[in-house]
């Protein structure tokens, strides 16, 4: 059930949501990204006064070329024209910023049918759209210090995060910047201003069928001065063919989870496991031991073959798992999160493990009979190798599904270096998941609780990240 594939089409429609920087609906109850907050919200005006620069911003850079031919059909809210697409000679090392000038340039070719230079500085007589981050033009410190740190202001578990990769547009005279604490954050900024001003819409990978737009002889910037930041750390959806268009299209939504791909600001977010493939891949493994794996109902051992699930009362099971995900991690120091995924099955029975109270911290028990004992009991188990995991790799993290066995939030506070992937299966797109009206209503009996579970998992874990089935559920056929 848990498919590639399911995920690439729910988020494929869903992603315009799931990336929105800007404010909260307001008929989503009890969802603001900052809560305790008044007033603040994922996107807001910038009115502060533009700062003077000690020195030349772009002192150093390379002259402006002799035969430059400026178009004249970009201009700024006022009427200035905005002539070229400006990269400062640090940030043409940066591959992010490189490309978002180069998608800059190629989108306003297919919209307005001419080629704005990109140059490493400013010319006279007309403005231009200016990519930057601290980083790669300093001076952005000193003009836009209050913009800079509003995005750096990521929030905390209390009151709500902000995604690190938010962004600014700004008018300064004729030009325009757009900058960014990141270089993901500037080319967000770039994307935000091509679909805002220019009316381009990413529907689809293939630009013959998903790339919206109209041709027009002129245009103007016109929606300037303001800022925003994703509620959303992590945006995207996996995807299967490993074609640079599917990531542009994640990229050009705003998006940052995906693949492994540096020029568009792209990260990996899962690494997929399967429980048994870690155990079996362990350095620690034994062949011989019969305490890994589910039993009959006499509480004989069945073996990897006939086990749906790993035995989670197991203390060598977490301790093999985690010495295969301690050795994973020092043997490729670029990796610093591992999943630890069910296989897609319900579980068996562990005899007589599973007939009896299971005490998940001292003097603490939950019973056979509760709707979260297996939960808990796997959520241990994650505990125990997320803390063995954190004091070999200090910055690793693991991470697991909650979907039907593991849904219910467990008994257990769980370690704060595990990420919690919920699975909404069953899930009713015509409310909110969080309406507890769902139960008035509910088809399909896995989206129960989905209303309770998740901000009782939203209490429990730092990273909370989400995997939609859309049109893969009970309720696909009964609406479009």
């Amino acid at each position: 059930m848990k498919t590639i594939l399911a995920l690439f089409l729910s988020l494929l429609i869903l992603l315009p949501l799931l990336v929105s920087c800007g404010e909260t609906p307001s008929d989503v109850p009890d969802t603001s990204p900052v809560s305790g907050t008044e007033g603040t919200s994922g996107s807001e005006p910038a009115t502060e006064p533009v700062g003077e620069p000690g020195t030349d911003p772009f002192e150093g850079a390379d002259p402006l070329p002799e035969d430059l031919s400026v178009p004249s059909c970009l201009t700024t809210k006022e009427g200035a024209v905005l002539g070229t697409i400006v990269l400062s000679k640090t940030a043409e090392e940066d591959a992010v910023l490189s490309f978002a000038a180069q998608d800059l340039q190629y989108h306003l070719k297919l919209v307005l049918g001419a080629v704005f230079p990109i140059v490493s500085r400013p010319g006279d007589g007309y403005g231009s759209i200016i990519l930057a981050t601290p980083e790669t033009l300093p001076s952005v410190t000193e003009m836009f210090a209050d913009d800079l740190a509003w995005l750096s202001d990521l929030g905390s578990k209390e009151t709500g995060k902000w995604g690190s990769d938010g962004f600014a547009i700004r008018q300064n005279g004729d030009d325009v910047y757009v900058i960014g604490n990141t270089s993901k954050g500037a080319m967000n900024g770039v994307y935000d201003l091509i679909e805002d001003n220019l009316g381009v819409l990413w529907y689809r990978a293939n630009e013959e069928k998903g790339l919206i737009y109209d041709e027009l002889e002129e245009a103007s910037i016109a929606k300037v001065d303001y800022r925003e930041k994703s509620p959303f750390q992590m945006r995207g959806f996996q995807q299967p063919s490993g074609e640079r268009t599917v990531y542009q299209l994640i990229a050009r939504n705003k998006g940052n989870t995906g693949g492994e791909i540096p020029d568009l600001g792209l990260h990996i977010s899962n690494t997929h496991h399967s429980v048994f493939s870690l155990l079996l891949s362990s350095p620690a493994y034994d062949p011989e031991e019969t305490e890994y794996w589910e039993t009959d109902a006499d509480g004989n051992c069945l073996g990897q073959g006939g086990s749906n699930q790993v035995n989670p009362w197991s203390d060598k099971v977490a301790d093999v798992i985690a010495a295969r995900i301690i050795s994973y991690m020092q043997a490729n120091p670029e990796v610093r999160f591992v999943f630890i995924g069910e296989e897609d099955a319900r579980h068996g029975r562990v005899v007589p493990c599973d007939t009896e109270p299971f005490e998940y911290a001292p003097g603490e028990f939950v019973y056979p009979e509760d709707r979260n004992y297996y939960s808990t009991v796997w959520h241990t188990m994650i505990n125990k190798i997320a803390r063995a995991v954190k004091e070999s790799v200090p910055n690793g993290w693991v991470g697991t599904f909650a979907y039907v066995n593991t849904s219910p939030p467990p008994a257990c506070e769980m370690e704060d270096n595990v990420r919690i992937c919920y699975c909404q299966a069953g899930e009713d797109y015509t409310v909110s998941i969080l309406d507890p009206a769902i139960l008035d209503r509910v088809k399909d009996p896995q989206c129960i609780y989905h209303w309770e579970d998740i901000p009782a998992w939203a209490d429990k874990v730092n990273s909370l990240v989400f995997y939609p089935y859309y049109i893969c559920n009970a309720q696909g056929t009964e609406y479009g």
